[in-house]
């Protein structure tokens, strides 16, 4: 039975991981809209942020 037991947890756990990452959104779906746009502004902003420091360092090197 305890190996039953385990063998559903690793079953379930990849669900209830993907589950919990949901757990933030807004319920609204306008809202989860607007926080989608802010995560991705933000992943912009580090991207060319990260892209800025490579350049720099790159420059600096040669």
């Amino acid at each position: 039975m305890a190996e039953h037991r385990k063998d559903m947890e690793k079953k379930t756990m990849p669900i209830l991981e993907t589950l919990r990452s949901y757990q933030d959104l807004p319920p609204d779906k306008a809202l989860a809209t607007i926080n989608f746009k802010d995560k991705k502004r933000q992943y912009v902003t580090a991207e060319k942020y990260l892209e800025d420091i490579l350049q720099s360092a790159l420059a600096n090197s040669g």
